[in-house]
């Protein structure tokens, strides 16, 4: 059997030097001179008498989260005018689905509410479904006159016997 014979590699290499004005890495940048919330020096790069721009502008930091959110928002006046639709039945339903559904088809529409929409409509159809089981177990009861409905199931716990 032949035995492999293990040689001693290197794997050093001369490193490259940079010198510091050539990197943007190893260029000197100045820190924030203020603390963090937690206690711990800010970590941003210095821009106006040694502080960051959110050190330098505290009063700044709410109006640019408003506007922020403000660019989030994803619904349009377009949006806020639909007119409210009754959906008391399963063909109301159907209809703001087929209207949802060319909506989203014919153009710019929020997906995350065409989502919603779709969820809560099959919310609504089985609650529609479950109204519509209680009328007519209700309209059975009165035909046949057996307003005891409630008690033809007794979930009372049953009495003990000593056997």
């Amino acid at each position: 059997m032949a035995t492999q014979s293990r040689l001693p590699t290197t794997t050093e290499g001369t490193p490259i030097k940079l010198k510091p004005e050539k990197g943007s890495k190893h260029r000197p940048q100045k820190q924030c001179k203020a603390q963090t919330k937690a206690g711990g020096p800010c970590r941003a790069p210095a821009v106006e008498g040694g502080l960051c721009f959110c050190h330098a502008h505290p009063e700044r930091l709410a109006e640019l989260g408003r506007q922020g959110g403000r660019k989030n928002r994803h619904w349009t006046s377009m949006d806020q005018d639909l007119p409210t639709k009754a959906l008391r039945s399963t063909a109301d339903v159907a209809s703001l689905l087929e209207e949802t559904i060319n909506r989203i088809r014919q153009g710019p529409f929020d997906l995350r509410a065409a989502n919603t929409i779709g969820f809560l409509a099959g919310t609504l159809l089985k609650a529609l479904e479950d109204c519509k089981i209680e009328e007519q177990l209700s309209s059975l009861e009165a035909a046949t006159g057996n307003k005891a409905a409630d008690e033809a199931f007794d979930f009372r716990p049953m009495k003990e016997s000593n056997i």
